[in-house]
């Protein structure tokens, strides 16, 4: 992961703030740091659990299972937050979650996290409180899985979380999260965010295909093509993240797999899963991060910088080096 880790952050903490305001901007959101190190990160994660099962023991740290805490704990939010009754869009119900999320997330924070980080507390809220769906369209969607995934990247970089944390990140952390995700989901008819329904992959998510393709990598005994079969996603959707989403598609889904989700359902005719996640990592590109609706949702503070990267200066390249004195 410390390919992630591009440069230190030593400013002060602030609140972030989206930047991208038009379709304009979105070069600068793809020339800046903010997306070199968001992209580099998912590629690190991808790489890190190449292989491996859900269930496999890796290394979990004291502050990875903090954080499983913490995420328990907005679990059990909803348990405190009745339903209302569906609407047209969503169960008003979700609202009252959210504000209790509001509400107590700082604090969730600063009891898991020791002092040296508490100075970064704001910046990490709002990206943890962006996580899990806007409270006024009742609606989430890859943005917001995003988002998630900045919070961790912020926790990296700020070394709260470390390199040897990387397989626990995706196979304990985020695998909590989709679960808390698809239970919000279920319970307030959360509707998707900018979803292209069944000509995308997910109406809600992306990355359980993405780092879930690269755990299927070195599994014989599953092709692509037995991702999308009952017998196979209902006994090893607890091992692997994307037999977990294809289990979740059509538990909340009617209807063929091939009318109601003809992008996973043409991707299951891939002969390998290599060739399954060099897809995803392109997709996740061109359908997510590239997309001008999801990016102008992005908050950018010290943490997640809008700068531009630098380039490097043929200047430099050919410098005479200074005189060695003695």
């Amino acid at each position: 992961m410390s390919d992630s880790k591009v440069e230190e952050t030593a400013a002060p903490s602030q609140k972030p703030i989206p930047r991208i305001k038009d379709i304009s901007m979105m070069k600068a959101w793809k020339d800046s740091k903010g997306y070199r190190e968001y992209t580099l990160f998912v590629q690190s994660l991808n790489r890190a659990v190449h292989g491996l099962k859900n269930s496999d023991p890796v290394p979990i740290s004291p502050i990875i299972e903090k954080l499983l805490i913490v995420l328990n704990k907005i679990d059990s939010f909803i348990d405190q937050c009745p339903t209302k009754g569906r609407s047209r869009f969503g169960d008003a119900g979700y609202r009252d979650w959210h504000a209790k999320l509001k509400q107590e997330s700082e604090q969730l924070l600063k009891d898991t996290l020791p002092d040296q980080f508490h100075n970064y507390i704001e910046e990490l809220n709002a990206y943890l409180n962006d996580s899990f769906g806007n409270s006024t369209r009742l609606d989430y969607g890859t943005g917001h899985e995003l988002a998630f995934v900045l919070f961790l990247l912020c926790l990296c970089k700020i070394e709260a979380l470390t390199q040897q944390d990387s397989q626990a990140i995706v196979l304990k952390l985020f695998a909590r999260y989709l679960d808390l995700c698809r239970r919000l989901q279920r319970t307030y008819y959360l509707e998707p965010a900018g979803s292209k329904g069944q000509w995308c992959l997910d109406d809600y998510q992306f990355l359980p295909f993405l780092w879930g393709s690269s755990q299927l990598t070195d599994e014989g005994q599953i092709e692509p093509k037995q991702a999308i079969d009952e017998r196979f996603y209902r006994d090893l959707s607890n091992d692997y993240l994307y037999l977990g989403a294809i289990k979740f598609i059509n538990e909340v889904k009617t209807g063929p797999f091939f009318e109601h989700s003809s992008t996973l359902y043409d991707i299951s005719n891939v002969a390998h899963w290599s060739k399954v996640n060099q897809g995803m990592i392109k997709m996740y590109h061109g359908e997510v991060l590239d997309k001008f609706p999801i990016a102008q949702h992005i908050l950018f503070g010290n943490l997640i910088s809008f700068d531009p990267v630098p380039k490097p200066s043929s200047e430099g390249l050919f410098k005479k080096p200074a005189a060695v004195t003695q």
